[in-house]
């Protein structure tokens, strides 16, 4: 979905996003709620679940906004080079 994005106007990406990939995230988001009720406290699994959903908000952000980018690559590859 991202491929089908890059070549649009931010706005226009954000609205592919929220079409396509906000219903997916949705679900995830209420699986992993369901998920984290049947994992033992302090497993790690627990942990993971509980990490992800503690920073959930801004995993999500890039469904709200067209300008940021899906993932943190154009940071690494930066970051590589200096």
């Amino acid at each position: 979905m991202e491929r089908e994005g890059r070549e649009l106007l931010a706005e226009q990406r954000r609205q592919l996003r929220q079409d396509k990939a906000r219903p997916i995230i949705d679900g995830l988001h209420s699986w992993m709620l369901g998920q984290r009720q049947k994992v033992p406290e302090g497993s790690a699994i627990a942990k993971a679940l509980d990490y992800s959903l503690k920073r959930w908000a801004a995993l999500v952000r890039y469904l709200d906004d067209g300008n940021l980018p899906i993932d943190n690559n154009w940071i690494e590859v930066r970051h590589e080079v200096a």
